[in-house]
């Protein structure tokens, strides 16, 4: 897998993926940085919201998680329309390539 980057717009109200499904490697290193001057982004399951959240990534900050392939990431932000910037790599390929 090559690294890939993408902006991805969020919503206030409709959770956004982060992750993808990817059945060549073990997981992905997703880096996640809230571009947004305000906003606020919260990161977790597919039920993740503003009140109910697995971490909460400030505006300009970042953060990177090591996700197993099984598992997928979700981002919602408190403003409709805000950008985060998402990097991911993939990890130990199971063909050991």
């Amino acid at each position: 897998m090559a690294v890939t980057h993408e902006l991805i717009t969020l919503s206030d109200s409709t959770v956004s993926e982060v992750t993808y499904t990817n059945k060549v490697y073990k997981g992905t290193d997703v880096t996640v940085q809230n571009v947004d001057a305000a906003a606020n982004v919260y990161l977790g399951a597919s039920d993740v919201s503003s009140t109910d959240y697995g971490y909460k990534v400030t505006a300009g900050a970042a953060i990177s998680f090591e996700v197993p392939r099984e598992d997928k990431l979700y981002a919602i932000s408190d403003v409709n329309g805000s950008e985060i910037a998402v990097l991911r790599m993939g990890l130990e390929n199971t063909a050991g390539e």
